[in-house]
């Protein structure tokens, strides 16, 4: 099995600078410093990936985990529903925890 270790769990959950979940907001995962994207999956195995982007249900959340392998780093591009950059966003060489 590969090495991976979770993004989010249980479901990654988007807030807006008010502190209210983000419905309908498009998560985008990209490699680090770039616009190619970058496979996230929905299992430990990594073995079935997201589609993208990755849209928040009713309580600004993705509708399970996000799982990533531990390299490359990543860049999180998150837009509302409109498409306007969502406060925090883009987080840019983002490195996943280690994993033991």
């Amino acid at each position: 099995m590969p090495a991976t270790t979770l993004f989010c769990a249980p479901f990654l959950t988007i807030f807006n600078s008010a502190g209210d979940p983000v419905v309908g907001a498009h998560v985008t995962i990209f490699a680090a410093g770039t616009s190619t994207p970058q496979n996230v999956y929905t299992d430990a195995a990594l073995g079935t990936p997201w589609l993208q982007p990755i849209t928040t249900d009713a309580a600004g959340q993705s509708t399970g985990p996000i799982y990533v392998s531990p390299t490359p780093s990543l860049k999180i591009m998150v837009v509302d529903s409109l498409g306007a950059p969502v406060p925090g966003y883009p987080c840019d060489n983002w490195t996943p925890p280690s994993i033991t």
